[in-house]
């Protein structure tokens, strides 16, 4: 087996970039999800409000919560995604480190885009 060394450096370093770009996302998207409120805590503070007769803040809390649920539930669904790409890039790049020189998707990543 001939090795193309060059070409496999060049489609590792391209390999790493994107997976250098990923992690970062991944980063941001954790700091996001650790931002949000802690939904069992919120849920005592909302039973609280209910048993001392606070309607108003009681339900005022409960459509925030519901909020960062739907928040929580699109944040989990991206982070799943980014560690999707994560992986195929890490078969690729492990690929490739043996050789097995393919053409890399040159279409940006959905999490690209923001």
């Amino acid at each position: 087996m001939d090795f193309n060394y060059e070409v496999i450096a060049k489609m590792a370093a391209d390999i790493s970039k994107q997976m250098l770009k990923l992690n970062n996302q991944l980063d941001k998207l954790i700091d996001k999800q650790n931002e949000l409120a802690d939904p069992e805590e919120q849920k005592g503070a909302a039973i609280e409000l209910i048993n001392n007769s606070q309607w108003e803040e009681a339900s005022r809390l409960c459509a925030e919560q519901a909020k960062e649920d739907a928040k929580r539930i699109k944040l989990d669904e991206e982070e799943t995604q980014i560690r999707t790409e994560l992986e195929s890039l890490r078969e690729q790049l492990v690929g490739v480190s043996t050789g097995e020189l393919t053409e890399l998707d040159e279409k940006p990543a959905e999490s690209d885009k923001e």
